[in-house]
């Protein structure tokens, strides 16, 4: 019987396995996963036939790059995913390939991109059986042979094994070759780096190697613990931790519990006494010299400096690596979050981790501190955005008073301003030269070019970018399509004008007239029932329908040359005759107020929590609760919540999309209408009520 108990990680995919009197006893770890895109297609995802209830994987356009063939299919990787078909389990890449074989029993995949498995996968073909677990890498060959009851990866060149009842551990290269033999029963890590680690011996000792093979301290094996050739770490006993030199000469003090790496020949070090209470963290050099006293608070490398939390004041500061002070403890840190984060993956030189946002804890003004310590504050920044390297900064200015809107800036990283404070809001473009606003005089919204901001049109009353990266721009019900080179390639007057959805997509495909892809789909109160207009991404236009005295016939495309003209042509009827496959934008009735409730998709800025997503999982993980009846039952599984942020960032309207019982679909409910408020989404610099999805999964250890 496999004991399970209910604990909270806000790691994201963080699997502990053990092998140790059972064949293999699985620890699964309760899996936060909270999905902060909640409309719109991710790039890829898996699906599943309804009628034969396989899963396959499919692209945004939901062309399907791997058939529904498969009884499971784990897309837990970047590169790699575990299926599972006929009983037996391999894994495939994202374009179908092959990657390990169909032919095991069981597969604990480790692959690319987690640590603690260095890209390799634990498999079996008979997983009944003690001594039958091996290693294979990413390419499913097998590097550890299938012989072992426990196995572990040490780093990507360094893997062991050992046969169950033997006390002898082999060690292989990532070549498959042995290496080397020690005795012992267990592989023990430590978490300064990947070059050294504990072996737990027959006798109840631990002793700490080097990747070589060779004992970190000859003199006393059971001591040693790091060392990189000239200093090593010994223990002493129970939080009892130092550092020598070659020498043999103390440079750290044993009275630490913890010792890790900090900037480039430094040493961060941990207290905490004999009931493991904390007593704080600082800094010393490879000589031993103190960088950043011992005191209560926590110490975080960020690239070239550090960020130091004191819990006696509750505030943050920075101090250099020469232990100087940059900021003093009056700030609030968090990690960068930037706007339009979906489309923003693949955009050159984007290196939002270089950034933390630094809020002044008097004022809540806010700026960006850069990984060499570079401060960059503009004078009265209620909110810094950033996107990449190569764009501006969005500054989005403190108001002037409770009756005046914050209007918005663009500067460069040297604070030269390249936007004066003229808009109600501004938001970036794939191209960097190239802004999208809202002029506070006009009221318009155009695309401005930082070379010349003059020339800008402003024209448009609404603007959306679709999740394919092309925009909608519109007027009334005037229409303008434009691509990813903010090239305009379509124009139309129309009744509904949106994103391509899985049918529209599927019928389109169906119909083969074309090879370019449909990026827009459109209607007109003078279409026929069932019809509606294809446009592609060069901006042409397509009548599509599904003739219902005809349904087994394919869907057909005829092409339009100007859509404008056949507009005045076709009569118009009294009622719109909606075809039952689009989406008519009609405001929902709420519990709260009846003004309308816009998708994430149509937003920007969009809404975020408090600090953004990683004070979001920080959230979820203290305040997160696993329901006593279903760790109880052994329930688990993924539970999806639905709520409104509100104009003033409140949360209303929360309800359950998927649930899983046990408590667990109302244990996310109350999480969710407990949060504090968020900063709510905007569009054209105006708050408004956003509806929001978010899928919180629940897993046992």
């Amino acid at each position: 019987m496999i004991s399970r108990s209910a604990k909270l990680h806000v790691t994201l995919y963080n699997k502990t396995y053990e092998l140790k009197n059972q064949p293999f006893m699985k620890i699964y770890t309760f899996i936060l996963f909270v999905c902060l895109c909640a409309s719109g297609l991710a790039a890829q995802s898996r699906f599943q036939d309804p009628a034969t209830e396989k899963w396959g994987w499919r692209d945004r356009e939901w062309n399907h790059i791997v058939p529904a063939i498969y009884e499971e299919v784990q897309p837990n990787f970047d590169t790699i995913m575990v299926v599972k078909k006929d009983g037996k389990m391999g894994a495939i890449d994202e374009k179908g390939n092959v990657r390990i074989p169909l032919m095991y029993e069981q597969i604990i995949p480790g692959l690319s991109p987690f640590d603690s498995w260095h890209g390799y996968a634990l498999v079996t073909k008979n997983k009944a059986q003690r001594n039958t677990w091996g290693m294979v890498n990413t390419r499913g060959k097998v590097v550890v042979p299938e012989k072992f009851q426990y196995v572990r990866a040490l780093s990507p060149g360094l893997l062991a094994g050992r046969i169950d009842g033997d006390s002898i551990l082999e060690f292989y290269n990532a070549k498959g070759t042995v290496l080397y033999k020690i005795a012992g029963l267990e592989i023990n890590q430590i978490d300064i780096d990947n070059t050294c680690f504990g072996v737990f011996g027959v006798d109840y000792k631990k002793r700490f190697y080097k990747l070589d093979g060779t004992l970190v301290y000859p003199a006393d094996p059971e001591s040693g613990m790091w060392t990189d050739g000239s200093l090593t770490i010994l223990s002493k006993g129970l939080n009892r931790q130092g550092m020598i030199n070659s020498k043999g000469e103390t440079i750290i003090p044993y009275e630490f519990t913890r010792i890790n790496h900090g900037l480039p020949g430094h040493f961060i070090v941990e207290k905490r006494d004999e009931k493991y209470a904390y007593g704080g963290m600082g800094v010393y050099d490879k000589n031993g010299n103190v960088v950043i006293p011992v005191a209560h608070h926590k110490i975080i490398q960020f690239g070239q400096v550090y960020r130091v939390h004191d819990y006696t004041v509750n505030k943050s500061s920075m101090i250099s690596a020469k232990g100087e002070e940059i900021l003093p403890a009056q700030y609030d840190f968090s990690n960068l979050s930037s706007v339009e984060e979906n489309y923003g993956k693949n955009i050159p030189d984007r290196h939002s981790e270089r950034y933390i946002s630094a809020v002044f804890t008097e004022n809540r003004y806010q700026f960006l501190i850069r990984d060499d310590g570079r401060i960059i504050r503009p004078e009265g920044s209620r909110r810094v955005i950033y996107y990449s390297d190569n764009h501006p900064l969005i500054i989005e200015l403190a108001a002037a008073n409770d009756k005046e809107e914050p209007l918005q800036m663009a500067i460069d990283f040297n604070g030269k301003t390249l936007l004066p404070a003229d808009y109600i809001f501004l938001d970036f473009t794939p191209n960097p030269n190239v802004l999208l606003g809202s002029d506070k005089r006009i009221k318009k919204i155009g695309f401005i070019s930082l070379s010349a901001p003059q020339k800008t049109e402003f024209r448009y009353d609404y603007r959306t970018r679709f999740q394919s990266g092309f925009y909608r721009m519109s007027t009334g019900n005037k229409y303008d399509l434009y691509n990813l080179q903010l090239k305009r390639i379509h124009s139309g007057t129309y009744n509904w004008f949106n994103e391509p959805d899985k049918d529209h997509l599927e019928q389109f495909r169906a119909a083969q007239k074309t090879k370019e892809k449909l990026v827009a789909v459109a209607f007109r109160e003078s279409m026929a029932h069932g019809e509606w207009l294809a446009i592609t991404e060069s901006g042409k236009e397509f009548l599509c329908g599904k003739p219902e005295d005809k349904p087994a016939q394919p869907p057909h495309l005829i092409p339009i040359n100007n859509a404008e003209t056949v507009s005045e042509i076709v009569k118009a009827p009294e009622t719109p005759p909606y075809p039952p496959d689009v989406r008519i934008e009609t405001p929902p009735q709420t519990t709260k107020n009846s003004e309308y409730i816009f998708q994430l998709f149509d937003v920007q800025p969009e809404p975020i929590f408090p600090g953004g997503n990683d004070s979001l999982n920080q959230y979820i993980g203290r305040n997160l609760k696993y329901p006593k009846q279903a760790a109880t039952s052994a329930i688990q599984g993924m539970v999806v919540v639905k709520f409104v942020i509100e104009k003033d960032g409140s949360i209303s309207n929360v309800s359950l999309v998927r649930d899983i019982g046990g408590g667990c679909g109302q244990e996310a409910k109350q999480l969710v209408e407990a949060m504090p408020k968020w900063m709510p989404g905007k569009i054209n610099g105006k708050p408004v009520r956003v509806e929001y999805t978010m899928p919180v999964k629940f897993k046992l250890e």
